[in-house]
């Protein structure tokens, strides 16, 4: 049976560019895959999606129901027990200086997010 769940309203988009070195990026998505599992889990969470320029350099998109500062001030998902060993396992495997995190709050009037009732259910 298909099943759609309405899609959350969002409050709050975390884009993130992190670099990790290119020996490093098998063992740097082993480790946040871990730590993804978890955030997709999170109530709160709308969508996250991950994408790499080129081999080691990684930018994220997380949509989030709560707002900026929800996610800063300790009530968001990096206060979560996953959050912690995630960052200190990955912290050696990362070029530090080109980190970045941006902050947006969505317009309402430009935001859709297109889904293909047709491919529902996804083959498995």
């Amino acid at each position: 049976m298909t099943s759609i769940i309405p899609t959350p309203k969002v409050s709050c988009i975390l884009q993130i560019k992190i670099v990790v070195s290119p020996e490093n990026r098998e063992t740097w998505l082993v480790l946040f895959k871990e730590c993804f599992d978890h955030v997709v889990s999170e109530p709160e969470y709308a969508y996250f999606i991950l994408g790499e320029e080129e081999p080691g350099v990684f930018r994220w998109t997380e949509a989030w129901t709560k707002d900026k500062e929800w996610i800063i001030n300790g009530t968001g998902p990096d206060e979560e027990p996953y959050y912690e060993p995630y960052l200190k396992a990955t912290a050696p495997l990362v070029i530090g200086s080109e980190t970045k995190v941006e902050f947006f709050t969505p317009l309402e009037e430009m935001t859709m997010i297109k889904v293909d009732l047709l491919s529902f259910p996804p083959e498995v």
